[in-house]
């Protein structure tokens, strides 16, 4: 049974881990399907964080094509992990309610 008292709520599809930040927004790191990529991205400021493509690196290395993706994507993640940690650490960005987006795209119609 989930547990319904502590406020949080479902994960955006993709999302393999999520970063508060210090303006109660989140830093998500999200793996890009059918692709080795990993981004990371902050649902206050909106910066986003692409780290380095290592799958030719790795492919450079003598691995095979699915070990070099494996490696890439660990690789990936890690860098992700690191950069969205920090950055949660500092961002004082507030998530925009929704509300707020829904006023915005009547007015822009």
């Amino acid at each position: 049974m989930p547990n319904t008292t502590t406020g949080q709520t479902a994960w955006p599809e993709g999302v393999i881990a999520r970063y508060l930040t210090v303006g109660n927004a989140t830093t998500d790191i999200r793996v890009i399907e059918g692709r080795c990529l990993v981004n990371a991205a902050c649902t206050g400021c909106h910066v986003t964080y692409q780290p380095f493509d290592y799958t030719g690196y790795f492919l450079d290395s003598e691995y095979s094509l699915e070990e070099a993706e494996q490696k890439a994507l660990a690789s990936a993640q890690q860098d992700s992990a690191k950069w969205a940690q920090l950055h949660a650490e500092k961002c004082r960005a507030m998530p925009r309610p929704a509300a707020a987006d829904a006023t915005v795209s009547l007015r822009s119609t």
